[in-house]
């Protein structure tokens, strides 16, 4: 599955009440609708699904930024870095750009995925992705 084909169904996905019910956190979905901005919450979910279809460790580095300076509302931020050319991929990071919020990735740090999560096993099911 192409990534493009991949990051466009995840991002309709993010504009569609039900999944952001079942997939996004009761605190995370709280500020999705309060800012107006459909990707917060879905970080993790997100990323997990894109590092699953595409070549998982392989491919990428989860990434994630913990609590600086309040900026992440009390949580962590999750994202990828492909393992090739340190690029990064962050089709959430409008959650925080959008509300005037420069990301420090530099200051992340990697960390592993185990099993699938519940979050993005129905994330990937509800964007038309098939199962992970």
């Amino acid at each position: 599955m192409e990534l493009e084909y991949i990051i466009a169904q995840l991002q309709k996905a993010f504009d569609i009440e039900n999944i952001k019910e079942e997939v996004v956190d009761s605190n995370w979905l709280a500020i999705n609708k309060e800012t107006g901005i459909n990707s917060t919450g879905f970080c993790f979910a997100a990323s997990e699904v894109i590092y699953r279809l595409t070549g998982g460790s392989n491919t990428w580095t989860v990434k994630r930024l913990s609590n600086i300076d309040n900026l992440w509302n009390g949580g962590t931020h999750y994202f990828l870095e492909r393992k090739s050319n340190k690029e990064i991929l962050d089709i959430t990071s409008d959650q925080y750009t959008k509300r005037g919020i420069t990301i420090p990735y530099e200051l992340s740090k990697g960390t592993g995925l185990r099993s699938v999560s519940k979050k993005a096993r129905l994330l990937a099911k509800l964007s038309g992705l098939g199962e992970l």
